[in-house]
């Protein structure tokens, strides 16, 4: 129609943490005081396989097990895919997140690429450089007993989804074992994790 402006888009009532303006949806990262329980995805540069490397898994696992004593972080479950990473990590402090997945993914990053190899390292490189991760990462902040139990479950049958074991306990990068009475994880994990 001539001589008709288009309105600028508004801001609609959404929660706290989405803003929507347009046809583009913009999240910001939680900035609460307080403790919150996360479910954690972030993947692989170009979703690589790289972690069907036991070397590189093991160390992914070992690297989250350090930063999370390093911030004091509560493991409650955890699983390393051949491509990608979920875990369910309780903060005291909710802005601590975005700080202690950083680290994680730098210090992880930095040591896999010790033991990539050069065929991974090329396949890895962002920009000239290495990455073994992906910019970013989502994050959903975990609000009820009935919500960490499906993603503690959507964790552990990941693998078994994947067709990479035929049990969620037989998967060595998980937390299932610890979950599911075989004990001895790599990670320690956080059964009792409370939001108080």
């Amino acid at each position: 129609m001539r001589g008709v402006r288009p309105r600028a888009p508004r801001l609609l009532a959404y929660p706290a943490h989405i803003a929507y303006l347009g046809t583009m949806v913009v999240r910001k990262r939680l900035n609460f005081p307080g403790p919150g329980l996360f479910f954690v995805t972030t993947s692989v540069t170009n979703w690589l396989p790289i972690f069907q490397s036991d070397n590189v898994a093991r160390l992914v696992v070992e690297q989250l097990a350090e930063t999370s004593r390093f911030f004091q972080v509560s493991v409650v479950g955890y699983v390393v895919m051949p491509s990608h990473f979920h875990g369910l990590v309780g903060l005291k402090d909710v802005p601590q997140l975005a700080s202690y997945v950083q680290a994680f993914k730098s210090l992880s990053s930095r040591r896999g690429k010790q033991v990539c190899g050069s065929v991974w390292e090329t396949a890895l490189s962002c920009s000239g450089r290495f990455a073994l991760w992906q910019r970013g990462f989502d994050d959903l902040l975990i609000h009820s007993q009935t919500q960490l139990r499906i993603k503690l479950e959507y964790i552990h049958n990941n693998p078994v989804k994947s067709g990479l074991v035929d049990d969620a306990v037989d998967y060595c990068y998980s937390s299932a074992g610890d979950w599911l009475g075989k004990g001895g994880g790599l990670v320690e994990i956080d059964r009792d994790f409370s939001w108080c």
